[in-house]
């Protein structure tokens, strides 16, 4: 068990860096308990970690909480460490649910003879309990028909069985953490966990069911609860396991398809130009006279060499001045292919092929249109532009503009900037 890890919000900074973004605590990477950065792709689910980290003040990798569904990725997941994969056929035995349905004769989740005097203590939690499993059982039986896609339940424990670690293996490396961290924390099966994140069942739903599960199963933990010194609060549990819940499908939510993302582009764009980026609507096409024109491609290329003979920064193609997206497909490319072939044609033959290590495009598609972002590093040495029907010609940024420089002016500034 680790120990939660004090937080201060005054010292926590979300920084860009090439390719993704990364959260900074106290002028540092923050780690996961096994070295990971919290470094993701997508700004906004750093940005949801980092309010969740400015509320609580701390960090608790053992909870069930976005940051630990966030490292449990990092430190297993992601190293191929999957306890519930690996330990599918043990957990799947051990499984009430599962056993109930393929047994020849299934028992009731709660036994209500023995269940009278625990109701007996807690009135407040009977209704909400027996409501929940009644929707839950409904909704596994449903859940569980579709799995094993006719099969009958009679003898079909291995058709069930192979059937859910086939749709375990399909989900994403943050359900999967989810499911394991469930399951760790709440000792409740597999299945409601692998219900919960599949949105089969609700929060409330999981929550009152694990409770009744654990209970009715005598669960050492739960009972202990129940038995112990302290008076047992179950409606407080309940609480406790739907707050959990809650905190689950909240984070898993990031990952859903159709969520809008904050990625390195969405955050470029979001900045506005600079003298370390800038916007161009195409690479080729003529937007007022509506044809190829040789100088737009050259005011994107002389952008690249002045940034590889500067600071370095980035270009990005299909967007207006004013940040608005209008795509790359206004090039009338076939496809992004063969777009991309005749960017870095151009590039090698305006400037050589020694320049390829100090550019890097990506493409990414926003609202149904794609932007280009060339990735301009600085340069080891001066970069000429000597594009075919135009002047050879030596360019720097000089703050949000490329300038050309005269050959004195040139020679003064790569003897300045290139000092050996």
């Amino acid at each position: 068990m680790t120990k939660p890890a004090a937080i201060s919000s005054e010292t926590l900074d979300l920084v860009m860096r090439e390719e993704d973004f990364i959260i900074y605590h106290n002028g540092a990477p923050l780690t996961t308990p096994m070295g990971a950065g919290f470094a993701h792709a997508d700004a906004r689910i750093l940005k949801h970690l980092l309010v969740k980290f400015t509320l609580s003040g701390i960090y608790n990798s053992d909870g069930i909480n976005s940051a630990a569904i966030f490292s449990f990725v990092k430190d297993r997941i992601e190293k191929g460490d999957d306890p519930v994969s690996e330990n599918f056929d043990s957990l799947c035995r051990k499984d009430t649910l599962i056993g109930n349905r393929t047994a020849n004769q299934p028992k009731p989740l709660i036994n209500v003879a023995d269940a009278i005097d625990f109701f007996d203590k807690n009135p407040e939690v009977m209704n909400l309990i027996f409501w929940s499993v009644s929707v839950m059982s409904e909704a596994y039986r449903n859940f569980v028909s579709l799995l094993e896609n006719g099969a009958p339940p009679e003898g079909g424990a291995a058709i069930l069985q192979k059937q859910l670690k086939k749709y375990y293996d399909d989900f994403s490396a943050e359900k999967k953490a989810a499911v394991n961290l469930l399951l760790a924390n709440h000792q409740n099966g597999m299945m409601l966990p692998l219900m919960l994140v599949s949105h089969v069942i609700t929060p409330s739903e999981y929550a009152n069911s694990t409770l009744a599960l654990l209970l009715a199963q005598a669960n050492t933990n739960e009972k202990s609860r129940a038995n112990g010194a302290a008076p047992y609060q179950p409606l407080q549990r309940i609480m406790q396991l739907h707050d959990e819940a809650l905190k689950t499908i909240e984070f898993l939510s990031f990952f859903e398809k159709g969520q809008n993302k904050i990625s390195v582009i969405h955050e470029l764009i979001s900045r506005g130009e600079s003298d370390s980026l800038e916007f161009k609507s195409t690479f080729r096409w003529d937007l007022y006279q509506n044809k190829k024109n040789p100088a737009i491609e050259h005011a994107a290329l002389k952008t690249m060499a002045a940034f590889m003979n500067s600071a370095g920064g980035d270009l990005l193609i299909g967007v207006e001045d004013n940040g608005n997206i209008r795509g790359i497909e206004l090039d009338q490319f076939e496809n992004t292919a063969k777009f991309l072939l005749h960017v870095w044609t151009l590039i090698k033959s305006s400037m050589g092929q020694q320049v390829s290590p100090y550019l890097k495009t990506t493409l990414e598609t926003i609202s149904r249109r794609t932007v280009c972002r060339v990735h301009c590093l600085p340069a080891p040495a001066p970069v000429f532009l000597r594009q075919k029907g135009f002047d050879e010609r030596f360019y720097i940024r000089t703050g949000p503009g490329t300038a050309s420089l005269e050959i004195s002016e040139a020679l003064e500034y790569i003897a300045e900037h290139w000092k050996r």
